[in-house]
Protein backbone atom coordinates (compact mmCIF):
# COMPACT_ATOMS: atom_id res chain seq x y z
CA UNK A 1 0.00 0.00 0.00
CA UNK A 2 0.97 3.27 -1.01
CA UNK A 3 2.42 5.70 2.25
CA UNK A 4 0.13 8.79 2.73
CA UNK A 5 1.45 12.34 3.12
CA UNK A 6 -0.13 15.81 4.26
CA UNK A 7 -1.45 15.95 0.61
CA UNK A 8 -3.11 13.11 0.29
CA UNK A 9 -4.80 13.70 3.76
CA UNK A 10 -5.96 17.56 2.23
CA UNK A 11 -7.50 16.00 -0.64
CA UNK A 12 -9.09 13.45 1.16
CA UNK A 13 -10.82 15.28 3.44
CA UNK A 14 -12.56 17.61 0.16
CA UNK A 15 -15.71 17.25 -0.80
CA UNK A 16 -16.82 13.39 -2.38
CA UNK A 17 -12.45 13.61 -1.89
CA UNK A 18 -12.85 14.96 -5.32
CA UNK A 19 -9.86 17.58 -7.04
CA UNK A 20 -9.48 19.21 -10.29
CA UNK A 21 -5.87 19.89 -11.83
CA UNK A 22 -7.22 24.09 -11.25
CA UNK A 23 -7.88 23.31 -7.76
CA UNK A 24 -4.27 22.88 -7.17
CA UNK A 25 -3.11 26.07 -8.90
CA UNK A 26 -1.87 27.40 -5.74
CA UNK A 27 0.40 24.53 -4.57
CA UNK A 28 1.90 23.31 -7.78
CA UNK A 29 3.31 24.73 -11.02
CA UNK A 30 2.11 21.58 -13.10
CA UNK A 31 -1.24 20.27 -11.73
CA UNK A 32 -1.71 17.89 -14.00
CA UNK A 33 1.93 16.38 -14.04
CA UNK A 34 0.83 15.82 -10.02
CA UNK A 35 -2.60 14.19 -10.14
CA UNK A 36 -1.28 11.63 -12.96
CA UNK A 37 2.45 10.66 -10.87
CA UNK A 38 0.07 10.16 -8.06
CA UNK A 39 -2.81 8.22 -9.78
CA UNK A 40 0.12 6.20 -11.05
CA UNK A 41 1.03 5.34 -7.21
CA UNK A 42 -2.22 4.73 -6.19
CA UNK A 43 -2.97 7.82 -4.18
CA UNK A 44 -5.44 9.29 -6.49
CA UNK A 45 -7.63 7.58 -9.46
CA UNK A 46 -9.24 9.65 -12.43
CA UNK A 47 -12.97 9.28 -13.40
CA UNK A 48 -13.51 11.42 -15.99
CA UNK A 49 -11.02 14.33 -18.04
CA UNK A 50 -9.71 16.48 -15.38
CA UNK A 51 -11.55 15.30 -12.28
CA UNK A 52 -10.02 12.66 -10.07
CA UNK A 53 -10.81 11.53 -6.58
CA UNK A 54 -8.42 9.73 -3.86
CA UNK A 55 -8.00 6.66 -3.37
CA UNK A 56 -10.32 4.98 0.00
CA UNK A 57 -6.96 4.54 2.97
CA UNK A 58 -9.02 0.59 3.32
CA UNK A 59 -8.84 0.31 -0.86
CA UNK A 60 -7.69 -3.03 -1.02
CA UNK A 61 -5.56 -3.16 -3.99
CA UNK A 62 -4.83 0.88 -4.71
CA UNK A 63 -4.02 0.44 -8.12
CA UNK A 64 -6.65 -1.24 -9.15
CA UNK A 65 -9.81 0.52 -6.82
CA UNK A 66 -12.14 2.26 -8.81
CA UNK A 67 -15.79 3.58 -7.34
CA UNK A 68 -19.11 2.01 -7.82
CA UNK A 69 -20.56 4.30 -10.84
CA UNK A 70 -22.92 6.08 -8.53
CA UNK A 71 -20.00 7.40 -6.28
CA UNK A 72 -18.31 8.23 -9.40
CA UNK A 73 -21.13 10.36 -10.84
CA UNK A 74 -21.70 12.28 -7.57
CA UNK A 75 -17.75 13.15 -7.59
CA UNK A 76 -17.93 14.53 -11.27
CA UNK A 77 -21.01 16.51 -10.08
CA UNK A 78 -19.03 17.62 -7.08
CA UNK A 79 -16.46 19.16 -8.99
CA UNK A 80 -18.92 20.90 -11.89
CA UNK A 81 -21.13 22.39 -9.12
CA UNK A 82 -19.87 22.22 -6.08
CA UNK A 83 -20.48 19.95 -2.22
CA UNK A 84 -24.15 18.97 -2.58
CA UNK A 85 -24.78 21.43 -5.97
CA UNK A 86 -26.36 18.38 -7.45
CA UNK A 87 -28.22 15.40 -6.59
CA UNK A 88 -28.37 11.55 -7.86
CA UNK A 89 -31.98 10.90 -9.15
CA UNK A 90 -33.78 8.52 -11.48
CA UNK A 91 -32.25 4.86 -11.51
CA UNK A 92 -29.18 6.26 -10.21
CA UNK A 93 -31.31 6.95 -6.97
CA UNK A 94 -33.09 4.05 -6.94
CA UNK A 95 -30.00 1.87 -7.32
CA UNK A 96 -28.18 3.90 -3.60
CA UNK A 97 -31.73 3.58 -2.47
CA UNK A 98 -31.52 -0.15 -2.64
CA UNK A 99 -34.30 -0.43 -5.50
CA UNK A 100 -32.19 -1.58 -7.96
CA UNK A 101 -29.58 -4.49 -8.01
CA UNK A 102 -27.42 -3.60 -10.57
CA UNK A 103 -25.55 -0.42 -11.79
CA UNK A 104 -26.66 1.06 -15.36
CA UNK A 105 -23.89 2.32 -17.95
CA UNK A 106 -25.10 5.71 -17.43
CA UNK A 107 -25.66 7.45 -13.81
CA UNK A 108 -28.15 10.79 -13.93
CA UNK A 109 -27.59 13.79 -12.01
CA UNK A 110 -30.21 16.40 -11.24
CA UNK A 111 -28.39 19.72 -11.80
CA UNK A 112 -28.73 23.78 -11.79
CA UNK A 113 -28.46 24.42 -15.06
CA UNK A 114 -27.79 22.17 -17.97
CA UNK A 115 -24.25 20.46 -18.54
CA UNK A 116 -22.70 18.64 -21.44
CA UNK A 117 -22.69 14.68 -20.58
CA UNK A 118 -19.19 13.89 -18.77
CA UNK A 119 -17.45 10.23 -19.80
CA UNK A 120 -16.23 7.88 -17.83
CA UNK A 121 -12.66 6.99 -18.02
CA UNK A 122 -12.50 4.15 -15.72
CA UNK A 123 -15.25 1.86 -17.28
CA UNK A 124 -16.32 1.25 -20.67
CA UNK A 125 -19.21 2.92 -21.73
CA UNK A 126 -20.09 4.72 -18.86
CA UNK A 127 -21.27 8.24 -19.02
CA UNK A 128 -22.93 10.70 -16.52
CA UNK A 129 -25.74 12.17 -17.71
CA UNK A 130 -27.00 16.14 -16.47
CA UNK A 131 -30.86 16.52 -16.05
CA UNK A 132 -31.79 20.55 -15.32
CA UNK A 133 -33.51 20.80 -12.80
CA UNK A 134 -34.40 23.37 -9.36
CA UNK A 135 -33.27 21.54 -6.71
CA UNK A 136 -35.34 23.79 -4.57
CA UNK A 137 -38.53 22.40 -5.75
CA UNK A 138 -37.47 18.34 -5.70
CA UNK A 139 -36.80 16.36 -2.29
CA UNK A 140 -33.63 15.02 -1.82
CA UNK A 141 -31.37 13.44 1.30
CA UNK A 142 -28.20 12.72 2.55
CA UNK A 143 -26.60 9.52 1.41
CA UNK A 144 -23.16 8.24 2.29
CA UNK A 145 -21.33 6.61 -0.62
CA UNK A 146 -17.80 5.12 -0.29
CA UNK A 147 -16.26 8.60 -1.06
CA UNK A 148 -18.36 10.97 1.03
CA UNK A 149 -21.73 12.08 1.33
CA UNK A 150 -23.87 12.77 -1.53
CA UNK A 151 -26.97 14.25 -2.59
CA UNK A 152 -30.02 11.52 -3.94
CA UNK A 153 -33.64 12.49 -4.64
CA UNK A 154 -35.96 10.68 -1.83
CA UNK A 155 -38.19 7.25 -2.36
CA UNK A 156 -41.16 9.51 -3.03
CA UNK A 157 -39.03 11.63 -5.48
CA UNK A 158 -37.66 9.00 -6.79
CA UNK A 159 -40.82 7.30 -8.28
CA UNK A 160 -42.66 10.37 -9.23
CA UNK A 161 -39.64 10.84 -11.70
CA UNK A 162 -38.98 7.23 -12.81
CA UNK A 163 -42.86 7.72 -13.60
CA UNK A 164 -42.13 10.37 -16.46
CA UNK A 165 -38.90 8.64 -17.32
CA UNK A 166 -39.37 6.99 -20.94
CA UNK A 167 -35.53 6.30 -21.59
CA UNK A 168 -34.65 3.39 -18.93
CA UNK A 169 -35.64 -0.19 -19.50
CA UNK A 170 -39.14 -0.89 -18.72
CA UNK A 171 -38.70 -3.79 -17.23
CA UNK A 172 -35.58 -2.52 -14.61
CA UNK A 173 -37.72 0.90 -14.17
CA UNK A 174 -41.01 -1.37 -12.77
CA UNK A 175 -39.11 -3.52 -10.50
CA UNK A 176 -37.39 -0.57 -9.37
CA UNK A 177 -40.73 1.38 -8.84
CA UNK A 178 -42.01 -1.60 -7.24
CA UNK A 179 -39.07 -1.96 -4.86
CA UNK A 180 -39.75 1.74 -3.61
CA UNK A 181 -43.57 1.76 -4.05
CA UNK A 182 -43.28 -0.83 -1.24
CA UNK A 183 -42.39 1.87 1.74
CA UNK A 184 -43.00 5.02 0.35
CA UNK A 185 -45.03 7.53 1.63
CA UNK A 186 -47.97 7.87 -1.03
CA UNK A 187 -49.45 10.62 0.23
CA UNK A 188 -46.54 12.48 -0.12
CA UNK A 189 -45.79 10.75 -3.54
CA UNK A 190 -48.86 12.28 -4.91
CA UNK A 191 -48.59 15.85 -3.50
CA UNK A 192 -44.94 16.01 -5.24
CA UNK A 193 -46.66 14.71 -8.72
CA UNK A 194 -49.08 16.82 -8.41
CA UNK A 195 -46.65 20.28 -7.72
CA UNK A 196 -44.60 19.39 -10.84
CA UNK A 197 -43.80 19.22 -14.42
CA UNK A 198 -45.12 16.22 -16.16
CA UNK A 199 -47.83 15.06 -13.96
CA UNK A 200 -50.05 14.07 -17.16
CA UNK A 201 -47.44 11.45 -17.59
CA UNK A 202 -46.33 10.45 -13.97
CA UNK A 203 -49.93 10.25 -12.08
CA UNK A 204 -51.53 7.44 -14.00
CA UNK A 205 -48.25 5.45 -13.75
CA UNK A 206 -48.40 6.35 -10.32
CA UNK A 207 -51.72 5.01 -9.80
CA UNK A 208 -51.48 1.85 -11.64
CA UNK A 209 -48.37 1.36 -9.47
CA UNK A 210 -50.10 1.98 -6.29
CA UNK A 211 -52.92 -0.60 -6.58
CA UNK A 212 -50.37 -3.08 -7.48
CA UNK A 213 -48.40 -2.50 -4.51
CA UNK A 214 -51.53 -2.96 -2.38
CA UNK A 215 -52.68 -6.02 -3.92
Amino acid sequence: MAERGTDETRLAVRPMRTVRPADLDGAYVNPRAVLRDRAARGLVHKVAYGTYVAVPDDAHDQARWRPALEAAAAAVATAIFGDRGAALMGMTAARLLGAAPRARGDAVVAAPRRHRDVTLVDRRDAAVRFVQRDLDEIETQPIATELGVTLVTTPEQTLVDLARDRTVNEADRHDAMLALGRTADWDRVEALAAGQRGRTVAEPVLRSLRREVAR
